[in-house]
């Protein structure tokens, strides 16, 4: 049987009821929202991650494209001059740089390539850009507009990228940099001697010997019997995940493009001993230091 209420009592009931209901009704509102805002919040730190990444793919295709018009227009520069009777093999060394950085990248059209990869193709534009720059900075077409003061020539650098293979490497770059002067008759030799054996002692300190005949005994040696630098280029290829072919016979001869203007500075029977401008010094230094900087991208895994 019901249960009788007074009047008063099921005015209680009904404002109970009516709070139950309201407090359940708010409850949901409460969950409603929240749900909403988590929902809302996802999908914009999605939208900002897209943004972000969609801005950084544009610069970095952006950069792509300068240093490849860079590079371009450096080899169209090169090419409209007669060719010189100075610097002869690094002249060949450039020009074949820039025919096998073109035709590496028609190659890996249409393939997948890693971001790891890509980051080394594209260093090696600049690579092959410096060069050219400095070759036709050394047949007097440099950029003097750009040229550091004298004291800034010899300003410290590349420091944190030599810190890793230890001080006598930052000190030995710190001297290179020193004898830079276009008062210095012998500034390029001299710096050139340090810098070989700057970029050298980083190759053989990321690379030892044993280390890479450990991880492939059949590699490619020398007459002494230890592993050539392009069997230590590769494998610091494959430490950082990288085995493209093609990849790997670019870098190496990127490395060798470097060498090669050592040797010709240094072999005094092609007469390149004498007063250089700070134009031509500078731009020896930057082709130094984006060697610097990229053998230290190969060497830190």
């Amino acid at each position: 049987m019901a249960r009788k209420m007074t009047p008063a009592q099921l005015k209680a009931a009904l404002n109970r009821a009516q709070r139950q209901q309201k407090q359940a009704v708010d409850k949901y509102n409460r969950e409603a929202r929240r749900y909403n805002a988590a929902v809302k919040k996802s999908v914009n730190d999605y939208n900002r991650e897209v943004r972000v990444y969609n801005a950084k793919a544009r610069a970095h295709n952006t950069a792509v494209r300068n240093h490849r018009s860079r590079l371009e227009q450096e080899i169209r520069r090169l090419n409209s001059r007669p060719s010189s009777t100075t610097f002869v093999s690094y002249r060949t060394s450039v020009e074949s740089l820039g025919l096998s950085y073109v035709s590496t990248e028609e190659r890996l059209t249409g393939r997948q390539v890693t971001p790891a990869e890509r980051d080394l193709m594209d260093r090696v534009s600049e690579e092959a850009a410096n060069s050219a720059y400095l070759l036709n900075a050394m047949d007097g077409d440099g950029a003097p507009e750009d040229d550091p003061t004298e004291e800034e020539l010899r300003e410290a650098s590349m420091q944190s990228e030599l810190a890793p293979f230890g001080q006598d490497l930052v000190d030995r770059w710190s001297g290179a940099l020193f004898s830079l002067s276009p008062r210095n008759p012998d500034a390029a030799r001299h710096f050139c001697t340090s810098a070989r054996e700057v970029l050298i002692a980083m190759i053989d300190h990321a690379a030892p010997d044993q280390g890479v005949v450990e991880a492939d005994p059949t590699c490619d040696r020398t007459d002494r019997g230890v592993p050539t630098r392009r069997a230590k280029v590769g494998f610091l290829l494959r430490r950082k995940g990288v085995s493209v072919d093609e990849i790997e016979a670019l870098i190496e001869q990127d490395v060798d493009n470097v060498l090669t203007l050592f040797r010709d500075f240094n072999d005094g029977t092609h007469g390149h001993a004498g007063r250089f401008t700070i134009t031509q010094l500078s731009a020896l230094r930057n082709r130094v230091e984006s060697a610097i900087s990229f053998i230290h991208t190969l060497a830190v895994a």
